[in-house]
């Protein structure tokens, strides 16, 4: 089974998807005059310079959906992702990685400023926005946007559920030596609370868990960085050489380290798959704009910021290729060299940041799953939502991480294409003026 799907993963994150990913990335960067590179400390000031700014009573603030959406991202993506990228295709996947995000900034402020143009209520009053609505209503493929929603289903179980619960029930095993059967009960029944929630609950959990654990995760990893402080400049230089090579000494290269570099990117900051609309839509706020800005800081955070914080933990600290480890079990191994609370902190934390992303993906695959099939077919999707929790916890994680990699190539194709096709009608930022209120716009 996992020779096949491999072979499959294989195929739909082949060369054809790379350049899918990287021309839209690109499209968009050019159609906004390279604005992530040129205005990053506007982007940051209309952003988290104003998380102190109280929002109306009763509605969800611009901080907690942010939270909420990196609660689905950092964890798993960041520690167990970085680490399975680096095994599978090589030190050089690091440069790949934080070199697509840069670009896929536009993309995510792109979904993001076509999901509140579209959002609409649907017939239980409900707001229904996303990639599906966008696609439906913009491009009115309403066909196409059922089969995105099934897709962003498939993608849910599998990245946000299966693979999340795996990556706790792993870690809790690496460092508490937790078994697994117990972990999946634990996983299941906390998972069955979460999902009978609403997503404000899941908003206000985000908006404590997320900045805490992230502290945390910092200052681990700064301790284990200056242990080794002798082996950074000889890890950027190994990152930056491996990235570029056509065959390196371990058999990895320049495809390899892009392919796993930009698969891996992307179920990190899920920039190019349109999941982070989903959320950003149930926002009361009607700008665009402002949303697709800070989808473009959760994009610099989770991926540029944290993942090479990561990377450069586990090539400072180790010889990746020789322990025979994978995923999670490397990621502990690292930050177990500066004594065994290293180990279990980042255990603890992996665990906390995969049921964080188990959380809010859960949400995704409620909305997904409405549009798809119905609401009130929502206890079948409810009750699968529990069931795979646990059964991802006790699976092989290759196994998971080859089925998660399938799903998000066929969830990025019908949002790549909608992507490109409604270029036009986003508007991108261009100029601030720092005197007064606005942005300047041009609409390409």
């Amino acid at each position: 089974m996992q020779n096949f799907l491999n072979s499959v993963s294989g195929v739909i994150w082949g060369l054809p998807m790379l350049i899918f990913f990287i021309f839209t990335a690109i499209r968009l960067t050019v159609k906004g005059k390279f604005f992530q590179f040129k205005n990053l400390r506007f982007i940051f000031n209309e952003t988290l310079g104003k998380i102190f700014i109280k929002s109306k009573k009763d509605s969800i603030s611009d901080f907690s959906v942010y939270c909420s959406v990196l609660g689905a991202c950092i964890g798993t993506g960041n520690i167990v992702g970085v680490a399975t990228a680096i095994y599978s295709g090589g030190p050089g996947t690091v440069f790949w990685m934080i070199l697509s995000a840069a670009f896929s900034m536009m993309t995510a402020y792109g979904e993001n400023y076509l999901g509140i143009l579209y959002k609409r209520k649907d017939r239980y009053g409900n707001i229904s926005g996303g990639a599906f609505s966008y696609i439906a209503n913009g491009l009115n493929m309403k066909a196409l946007a059922k089969i995105y929603a099934f897709l962003s289903l498939m993608s849910v179980m599998g990245m946000g559920n299966m693979a999340q619960s795996n990556s706790i029930s792993d870690s809790l095993k690496s460092s508490f030596d937790v078994p697994t059967l117990i972990t999946g009960i634990i996983v299941a029944v906390l998972c069955l609370v979460v999902v009978n929630g609403g997503f404000k609950v899941i908003a206000k959990l985000q908006t404590i868990i997320v900045p805490i654990m992230t502290v945390m995760f910092f200052a681990l990893s700064v301790m284990v960085i200056i242990k080794f402080k002798q082996n950074i400049l000889p890890c950027i230089i190994t990152i930056c050489k491996e990235a570029f090579s056509l065959k390196s000494i371990r058999g990895f290269g320049i495809y390899k380290a892009a392919k796993f570099g930009i698969s891996r990117g992307v179920f990190s900051n899920e920039a190019g798959l349109g999941s982070s609309t989903i959320i950003h839509s149930q926002s009361n706020d009607s700008d665009g704009m402002n949303q697709g800005l800070w989808a473009m800081v959760e994009v610099f955070t989770d991926t540029v910021v944290m993942c090479s914080v990561t990377a450069i933990v586990l090539l400072v600290s180790t010889n990746y290729n020789e322990n025979n480890l994978y995923g999670a079990e490397l990621s502990a191994f690292s930050y177990s060299l500066i004594g065994e609370f290293g180990k279990k902190g980042i255990g603890l934390l992996t665990a906390i940041f995969a049921f964080s992303s188990l959380s809010s993906c859960c949400f995704y695959g409620e909305k997904s799953f409405e549009y798809a099939f119905n609401k009130k077919s929502l206890p079948i999707y409810k009750c699968l939502y529990v069931i795979l929790s646990f059964t991802g916890c006790t699976k092989s994680p290759e196994l998971i991480w080859s089925f998660a990699d399938i799903c998000n190539g066929l969830m990025a194709i019908p949002n790549l294409f909608a992507l490109n096709m409604l270029i036009k009608e986003i508007e991108f930022p261009v100029k601030r003026n720092f005197k007064k209120s606005g942005i300047t716009t041009v609409k390409s």
